[in-house]
């Protein structure tokens, strides 16, 4: 008997033991997965708060669809209102924020490179339904009052600059025009004001010699080369690239919706890049370094069938011609 309870004993601590070592090996696995991300694959974080209190909405929805309409992922939001989602950085998205008794917002979403391991994005806005102010302020009426040297304001932008005026088609002019107040040795920067929003600008990371670079950051007025204030962020990313790499050559291409006249659409979208490439210009930069083509709506990367995807059709696009 003494023998056959000594067998048990010996089973049960054999067993405990090969119980300890796969549980502290799947810990193990656990810890290193979160250290490293799979190639092609970054972490999204952000948060969700009332546009008016400030203060996190606790059990808002936020999910993120593919440009097609499939769901992706989803969570429901904790007491700290945020969110962290994984997914592919060689995709575009839609993140859809809801809650109940709150206006539904959808906001595109792509990486400016398939390198990226993190983005963090600033805290998503949602205004109670009803509550949200009925009139915004107006580029297009705003612009023609503006002195030279002033930037127009758009709630809606989500990157990080100050602009030349809509009238001038690039930023060349209104630096001449306040030419006669400044030395010739001062570096020219976008005109900054008191509303431009200071967000997070996502590091650039430019795509292997003739591969595609999407420079999100850029963002316009709506049918205006003008850019945004909150664009600044990019604009000094590209002029730092540019001065680090003395013999980088590259192409600057402008793609917009399919809104509007095809012909139109096509001035615009290298009047654009025109801008961007004066900015460089001012800045030190050889223009013959910098090439700028037009493509209009002819290359688009979403659908236009709704305004949360012709966002991503609106953009500018670097190509690395020489290193």
């Amino acid at each position: 008997m003494k023998r056959t309870y000594s067998l048990f004993f010996a089973s049960y601590l054999l067993i405990s033991s090969s119980l300890s070592i796969q549980s502290w090996g799947q810990n193990r696995t656990s810890q290193a997965t979160q250290q490293a991300l799979p190639s092609g694959e970054a972490m999204i974080e952000g948060s969700v708060i009332d546009a008016q209190t400030r203060q996190p909405i606790v059990g808002a929805i936020v999910s993120i669809k593919s440009q097609d309409g499939r769901s992706q992922a989803k969570q429901q939001l904790g007491a700290n209102g945020s969110y962290q989602f994984r997914v592919a950085t060689t995709q575009t998205y839609i993140i859809v924020n809801s809650a109940q008794g709150y206006e539904t917002l959808e906001e595109p979403l792509a990486f400016t490179s398939s390198k990226a391991e993190r983005l963090t994005r600033r805290p998503t806005l949602l205004y109670r339904i009803g509550a949200k102010p009925a009139t915004q302020p107006s580029v297009a009426s705003d612009s023609p009052k503006s002195q030279p040297g002033s930037a127009s304001t758009n709630t809606s932008a989500t990157s990080a600059t100050a602009s030349p005026p809509a009238q001038q088609p690039a930023a060349v002019a209104s630096n001449q025009a306040a030419g006669n107040n400044t030395q010739s040795s001062e570096r020219v920067v976008p005109p900054k004001t008191l509303d431009a929003k200071v967000t997070y600008t996502p590091p650039l990371v430019v795509a292997p010699k003739g591969k595609a670079t999407q420079l999100q950051a850029l963002q316009f007025v709506q049918s205006k080369s003008e850019l945004l204030p909150e664009a600044q962020g990019g604009l000094e990313q590209l002029l730092q690239f540019m001065q680090q790499h003395p013999t980088a050559e590259i192409e600057l291409s402008g793609h917009t919706d399919n809104q509007g006249d095809f012909d139109k659409n096509v001035q615009l979208s290298k009047e654009r890049v025109d801008v961007v490439k004066s900015y460089l210009v001012q800045n030190g930069i050889a223009a013959n370094r910098i090439t700028t083509r037009g493509y209009g709506p002819t290359r688009p990367i979403a659908s236009n069938n709704s305004e949360a995807t012709r966002r991503l059709n609106r953009r500018v696009e670097l190509i690395l011609l020489k290193q």
